[in-house]
């Protein structure tokens, strides 16, 4: 049975490596499993399907270790389906190193043929391996990486299939209920939103537009300096990794107390999100124990 996505927006593939998987987990049609795969473009009508999906039988694997599942499917990904209407994401000479887990993240390493992918080739083939290794019981996070590193010209390595929205025709947005926070005086109020959530927009990115949107109210200070820099956010077991610009110091209010805020808002709105439990700051994508006056070493919860 062919299964098809639609991927309503394509430009917006390139801003992110994660994508929201319609797919069972509930127990039902357990008996099979879906192979995610590219379209190929000459078949790809206006507006038509970029994704689309075979069902291959999985009713012997399921008994099987998770970690010899993952393998399973990474080998069908790459050549091991025989169905007609299946295209590998994945090119032909990449080899896979490793593939192991971690509680509940399949860690994939690639060969460097990998790597060689770029823009939406690359997007597309990070998104076939997710969708495909997130149906597995127990596995909800996928983290690829090209001879055992991160590629560094992608926003994120880690993809869940919860952070990333993917719509039907008939369903183009979702929304979801946060509480934001901005500064009133000395202490940080919160303000209640319904944010929507676009396709291939993260709902950690929705939080950080919004926070540099600013309040709905007239009388509430922006909680973000003019000009602070977000580079990216992911999440990855209940913690979720904000990467900001090394820029963003020579901006920073001279006040402790009001670095402080800063800070402090950005997790309190993030812990607003469900699963959401804690933020870990990094600096141009790196561990930093410190940012301006303020200790960074360590994830921050909203009782910080």
């Amino acid at each position: 049975m062919k299964k098809k996505i639609p991927l309503l927006i394509l430009s917006l593939l390139l801003l992110s490596a994660l994508v929201y998987a319609v797919v069972p987990r509930d127990g039902s049609d357990t008996d099979s499993l879906s192979l995610y795969y590219p379209v190929a473009q000459n078949n790809l009508p206006l507006g038509g399907d970029a994704i689309s999906s075979v069902r291959v039988d999985w009713q012997e694997m399921r008994s099987a270790a998770v970690e010899q599942q993952v393998q399973k499917v990474l080998e069908l990904l790459m050549g091991g389906c025989q169905d007609k209407e299946f295209r590998s994401p994945i090119p032909s000479d990449t080899q896979l190193q490793s593939c192991t887990v971690s509680g509940s993240t399949a860690l994939v390493d690639f060969s460097t043929a990998y790597g060689q992918m770029s823009g939406i080739d690359l997007t597309m083939a990070d998104y076939c391996v997710a969708l495909s290794l997130t149906q597995i019981a127990g596995i909800y996070t996928v983290r690829i990486t090209v001879n055992g590193e991160d590629l560094a010209y992608r926003p994120r390595n880690d993809f869940r299939a919860e952070d990333v929205l993917l719509t039907s025709q008939e369903d183009v947005v979702r929304n979801v209920s946060v509480y934001l926070y901005f500064p009133a005086g000395q202490l940080l109020t919160s303000e209640q939103r319904i944010l929507t959530i676009y396709e291939g927009q993260s709902q950690t990115d929705a939080v950080i537009a919004a926070l540099m949107a600013g309040s709905q109210k007239e009388d509430v200070r922006p909680l973000l300096p003019e000009g602070f820099q977000v580079l990216n956010t992911r999440v990855e077991d209940n913690v979720c990794y904000v990467n900001l610009a090394s820029e963003n110091e020579t901006i920073l209010p001279d006040s402790l107390q009001q670095q402080r805020m800063i800070l402090q808002g950005i997790v309190r709105s993030m812990c607003s999100i469900r699963d959401v439990y804690e933020v870990q700051f990094l600096v141009d994508g790196q561990w930093r124990p410190s940012f301006g006056q303020l200790d960074i070493s360590q994830p921050m919860d909203e009782y910080d």
